[in-house]
């Protein structure tokens, strides 16, 4: 599993629940995994798709996500084709085919394709490793993204009894985590709720004052980086991004009500870097497969939190420092309340009104966002300052507002609290409204005692005040704030209140946590950027599909300037080393040469001594089940092949067990069927190459030798060379003679 995970993937080691994952489907175990976006939940089901027997079959909701898909595991050396409806026939028979041959490791479709008993037939003819459903809260009615089509899967374990399922979701509350489980089916799955904290994201809320002006000033500071903003209507789409154009900035709109046609190709302008930033409505949203997005704002206030933390995650897929800034204005209040008074089901205007006051007391919060965030989720940040949010960090200003939270409070307990934020800030300002003269309410001592500030003040304090606790609203559909009993050590001079606002003012002392690289050259940065560009054009991929930004940022800190060292670089497998090596490394050497203090300045690769340090601390650790079992086979006598065909796993895998058990230092009986003279021949080749890596090996040996072969010999002549350093040295008659 580990030497899979380096060879193909380019990773070292797993990221949090990762290895529990595929552990779970190596051991054809049902799997329900809750992961926030970026945490990897592709490489849980693309990994054990390389390794086991069988085409893996992913669901996937969007035609355009899965041909993002598909292109991003080609280019890791994985074997992936789709099946959906804007499938050229030509590609389907190559599929098809492909499956057939049992030469495909993945198989992207959408749901909708177990509506139909062919599909089901097909499918039972062929291999199946197991079924991978990605953006399962889709099936439930109670998620924040509900789709019917999802609900065919429900017939995947009733139709396949005996093929693993397992299921991936980015947001997902316990109630929505159960409804998937049940109507999927799933068989005692292996649960993983992994946390919700992006540490790489920074959340900032700021006032809504001239929003467009706002986000042109924002993305003053951000030229050239990717990003999505948000906004509610079509109407405000479209008004925004024709304002940033006449700036003078590359924007583009995005909204249901443009042609197919237009969607696509601003899709793939943002896909391809192209178009730097897009405005969009939500309808811009699960299609993104896009690992570099370094910005989503958004200009509006969400309907719920669930929403916004799903469209918050598009940024910072790569793990590298992004930004998620949301604007807020009292108008979002009005026009959402307006939506949700339109709901004619009862139970869902009620839900819908929760969410929303939840997402209210989220931005008018007065803590850490992260922390609010992520109660949400019913989850506990450990700290009390996160340093990656606007209120830890200082860039908002705290104003002690006591006496005013006084004159509210006792304006709400003295109308009984049986009135709206609306008609108590009235009070407060001293209106004249019918409501308040039937009411003889102008007669209340705190009738117009807040005529120092305006209605929208008071507002935003009522809010303030709903966030902090200090007044709750019981009937969301009349939500009429009351005063509880920690309001009231307000109101007893207990307590004291304060309000926070930003300081739009202050340079954001702002620094996203993540990303593995602190210090970089950015000159050789724009370099591979530009030759990542090129590459990918030439091969109509999006640029994230041929490295991603934090690979380019490793090889702009470490240099690395050798095929061996450009593998210990971050997501380079032997695949993209093969494919794409070449002009990476001469575009590295040629700064190198160019710039030979910064090449001694430079940031230094761990050596192969330390990191098979590492790696040995590692297996010492682990109790190694699934490798213990291939050496039980082989010590009686099993060839490779057999157990492969026994564990219903490849070959490949089989011999990355191996390499396991080699680093942890079993002996391993093995017999391969490698003639000597082959033997000596592959040794020249690792010899010439100077590394124990595959690909370097596999380039020498200008294609006389294969990935398989060369892992097999590999093992043979590490086991060699252990027994030549182990056995003692001659003695001093033989020496001597």
């Amino acid at each position: 599993m580990h030497t899979t995970l380096s060879e193909i993937f380019g990773f070292r080691s797993f990221r949090p629940h990762q290895e529990e994952i595929v552990h779970a489907i190596l051991d054809n175990r049902d799997v329900f995994a809750v992961m926030p976006t970026g945490g990897g939940k592709s490489l849980c089901y693309q990994l054990p798709a390389a390794m086991k027997k069988g085409v893996c079959v992913v669901v996937s909701p969007l035609i355009s996500l899965m041909k993002d898909q598909v292109d991003a595991a080609n280019a890791t050396g994985l074997r992936a084709g789709t099946l959906n409806s804007m499938t050229p026939q030509v590609e389907r028979n190559e599929v098809g085919a492909a499956i057939r041959r049992g030469e495909l490791d993945l198989l992207y479709v959408s749901p909708e394709r177990f509506n139909t008993d062919l599909f089901i037939e097909r499918l039972k003819t062929i291999e199946l490793a197991f079924f991978a459903i990605d953006e399962a809260h889709c099936i439930s009615e109670w998620g924040h993204d509900f789709r019917p089509d999802y609900l065919a899967l429900s017939r995947i374990v009733p139709e396949f009894p005996n093929v693993p399922v397992a299921a991936f979701t980015a947001t997902a509350t316990p109630q929505v985590a159960q409804d998937i489980v049940q109507r999927l089916g799933l068989r005692s799955p292996h649960i993983t709720r992994a946390s919700f904290n992006r540490a790489n994201l920074f959340y900032a809320v700021q006032p809504k004052t001239s929003i467009d002006l706002q986000i042109y000033e924002f993305l003053q500071d951000r030229k050239g980086e990717s990003g999505i903003i948000y906004r509610t209507t079509r109407k405000n789409v479209e008004a925004t991004a024709e304002y940033l154009q006449r700036q003078g900035l590359n924007a583009k709109p995005y909204h249901a009500g443009m042609s197919d046609q237009d969607r696509v190709a601003v899709q793939e302008a943002f896909r391809r870097d192209e178009c730097p930033v897009i405005v969009a409505t939500i309808a811009f949203g699960m299609g993104i497969d896009k690992s570099n997005v370094r910005f989503v704002v958004h200009g509006d206030l969400p309907k719920n939190i669930e929403g916004y933390y799903q469209e918050t995650g598009r940024a910072g897929r790569d793990g590298e420092p992004a930004r998620c800034l949301l604007f807020f204005g009292r108008g979002d209040i009005v026009t959402l309340r307006y939506f949700i008074k339109q709901i004619e089901d009862a139970q869902a205007k009620e839900v819908a009104q929760t969410q929303l006051d939840q997402m209210i007391r989220y931005a008018e919060y007065d803590g850490c966002r992260r922390a609010e965030l992520l109660a949400y989720f019913g989850e506990q940040f450990p700290t009390s300052n996160c340093n990656g949010c606007d209120v830890c960090c200082g860039d908002v200003e705290r104003t002690d507002a006591t006496i005013e939270a006084q004159k509210a409070l006792s304006a709400m307990h003295r109308t009984g609290g049986r009135f709206g934020a609306t008609h108590i800030a009235d009070i407060l300002v001293g209106a004249n409204t019918e409501k308040i003269r039937e009411r003889k309410h102008d007669q209340l001592p705190t009738y117009g005692v807040g005529k120092e500030h305006d209605k929208a003040y008071w507002r935003r304090l009522i809010d303030a005040l709903l966030a902090q606790g200090l007044a709750s609203v019981d009937d969301p559909q009349y939500p009429t704030p009351k005063v509880t009993e920690e309001g009231w050590k307000i109101l007893r001079k207990q307590r004291d209140f304060q309000m926070i606002r930003s300081a739009p003012s202050k340079k954001s002392k702002a620094k996203a946590t993540g990303g593995t690289v602190e210090k970089y050259s950015e000159e050789l940065f724009e370099r591979l950027r530009n030759v990542r560009t090129d590459l990918a054009r030439a091969e109509n991929v999006p640029p994230y599909v041929v490295f991603s930004d934090l690979a380019l940022h490793e090889m702009s800190a470490y240099f690395p300037t050798t095929p061996g060292q450009l593998l210990q670089i971050s997501g380079v497998g032997n695949h993209k080393l093969e494919a794409y090596g070449t002009p990476f490394l001469d575009t590295i050497c040629g700064y190198v040469m160019g710039h030979p203090d910064e090449y001694a300045a430079r940031l230094t690769l761990p050596t192969q001594e330390e990191r098979d340090e590492l790696w040995q601390q590692e297996y010492s650790s682990k109790s190694l089940n699934t490798e213990r079992e291939t050496l039980r086979m082989l010590t009686a006598g099993l060839t490779l092949e057999q157990i492969s065909e026994l564990r219903n796993i490849k070959r490949s895998t089989v011999l990355g067990h191996i390499d396991v058990l080699l680093e942890a230092g079993f002996e391993v009986p093995l017999k391969p069927d490698i003639s000597p003279e082959r033997m000596e021949q592959i040794a020249e080749w690792f010899r010439r190459a100077n590394s124990w890596n595959l690909a370097p090996a596999v380039e020498v040996s200008a294609g006389q030798l294969d990935y398989d072969e060369a892992r097999l010999a590999r093992i043979v002549l590490k086991q060699r060379q252990k027994a030549e350093e182990s056995s003692p040295p001659p003695n001093n008659t033989a020496g001597r003679q």
